[in-house]
């Protein structure tokens, strides 16, 4: 017989916005690596059937039961490794066909939330994927997912056990925990403390291509920039000057570029961060996500040090209160859910760091930009990429920083926005970057929009002398 578990309340959100589009592919997550040597399905099927049984989560379907969304447990069909043969594919009709294994629905009420599925050219030269949908998973979890098969193939390939011990923890406690806490005092003082710092304001909002359908149909794309190593050196000496750090420098600039870009003076920007605080979820697969809001008011003397002070204040306040969910703040925010947007945030911004000793994962990080073959566990592995959670929002930009250079992924909204839009609005990131990293104590009501040469062409000056882009210049009027 089944046993039914209380949702978070993270999954409470995903099963409603799964009800609203359950074809959509918005909310899929995974990891996916080459694989480079000699493979044999039928271990590798035994080594996602040891994976499965050691992680609850995977095995597990989710439903409505007596009128609330719920997990049970086992699912009906739990997952089980799927082979594809896909002959003669070239690399790009490969990671095409490995994006749309990602992207393919999941039956969350039958089949669950997971998929792995081994995509072969040929006996040596194959994609591995581990697909799941954000109601179950998260981007930890499908690394200690990727990372158990492989254990477990390395294993079983030498003849001995699979090796994957009991989890010590499990997901059940982590919901728990978190019911306990709404209902404690701590729990009315973290609402309030959010609902404050929300009051009053509205989310970015990026000027459109094209209206807003009542929809969101969660169709993405990306568009990756690099920050060079002398710009990213003056922004790390920026953010020290400034007491604050890196990250709450680049969230201060990109509000700042907002503030420009919509003539917003007071708005919310999301960062999606982990609640994985505890030790005992160290090794458990589930949704360990929450949103932090970040509040940016800007007035018209308002500097980059202002900004990035005035983030790194809410960034920690917000650590301090991440165990209040996100889902929760937008009902009691009196903001109500949408499949067309978010009501508290619409812009995401984050940033992860990619410096680990794990070679696997950092195999993973590196397969967003690609990188060098590694011999790992008896497999030859290589980077593969997987461009994933597009169309979510209208704006996800995520930072990967390593020793000497950070890349920038934004992540946007198709149905919103045109390919070019998204260009322009990063190279204006990487010129607002530049104008903090030079002077963070400019007025951010400074930063232009257009150089010389874009306002000789708009206003038809005859000649770019005519124009000096520096600060002694008034704002033009109506120009961003």
């Amino acid at each position: 017989m089944p046993t039914y578990h209380q949702l978070s309340h993270v999954q409470q959100a995903l099963w409603f916005l799964h009800e609203l589009a359950p074809a959509s592919s918005a909310y899929h997550t995974g990891v996916a690596l080459a694989v480079r040597s000699g493979l044999d399905p039928a271990v590798l099927a035994e080594a996602v059937a040891a994976t499965v049984r050691r992680h609850p989560m995977t095995g597990s379907a989710f439903t409505r039961h007596e009128g609330h969304p719920v997990r049970f447990f086992p699912a009906p069909a739990p997952p089980r490794l799927q082979v594809r043969e896909v002959p003669g594919l070239d690399d790009p009709e490969l990671h095409r066909a490995v994006r749309a294994a990602l992207n393919e629905p999941f039956a969350l009420d039958t089949d669950g939330a997971f998929r792995f599925v081994l995509l072969r050219r040929t006996p040596t030269d194959a994609v591995l994927l581990v697909a799941g949908h954000h109601i179950g998973t998260d981007a930890t979890s499908n690394w200690l997912l990727l990372r158990d098969v492989i254990h477990a193939h390395g294993r079983l390939a030498a003849g001995a056990e699979a090796g994957l011990d009991p989890v010590p923890g499990d997901y059940d406690a982590y919901v728990a925990k978190e019911a306990a806490l709404l209902a404690s005092p701590r729990g009315e003082r973290l609402a309030a403390q959010w609902q404050t710092r929300c009051d009053g304001a509205g989310p970015a909002e990026l000027p459109t291509d094209r209206p807003r359908s009542a929809h969101r149909t969660g169709a993405g794309a990306t568009h990756t920039i690099d920050l060079d190593a002398p710009l990213v050196a003056r922004l790390r000496e920026a953010a020290r000057t400034c007491g604050v750090t890196l990250f709450s420098y680049l969230l201060g600039t990109f509000q700042g570029l907002l503030h420009r870009y919509t003539r917003q003076n007071d708005f919310l920007v999301g960062c999606p961060t982990t609640t994985r605080t505890s030790p005992a979820l160290r090794e458990v697969v589930g949704n360990f996500i929450n949103t932090l809001v970040f509040r940016a008011e800007f007035s018209p003397t308002t500097t980059f040090r202002d900004a990035a002070m005035a983030a790194d204040a809410q960034v920690r306040a917000g650590i301090a209160a991440v165990a209040y969910p996100f889902s929760l703040l937008t009902r009691t925010a009196n903001r109500p859910r949408s499949s067309s947007g978010a009501s508290l945030c619409q812009i995401t911004f984050n940033m992860i760091g990619t410096a680990t000793p794990d070679p696997l994962m950092r195999l993973l990080l590196d397969s967003e930009s690609g990188g060098d073959a590694i011999e790992y566990r008896g497999l030859v592995l290589a980077p593969c990429p997987l461009p994933q959670a597009e169309g979510q929002l209208d704006l996800s930009v995520n930072i990967r920083q390593s020793a000497e250079t950070l890349s920038v992924d934004f992540r946007y909204d198709v149905d919103l926005f045109d390919p070019a839009t998204v260009v322009r609005l990063s190279e204006l990131f990487v010129r607002a970057a530049d104008r903090s990293a030079a002077d963070p104590d400019a007025p951010v009501a400074r930063l232009r929009l257009m150089d010389a040469a874009e306002l000789t062409r708009l206003m038809g000056f005859d000649d770019t002398d005519d124009f000096d882009d520096t600060d002694d210049h008034e704002e033009v009027p109506g120009l961003v």
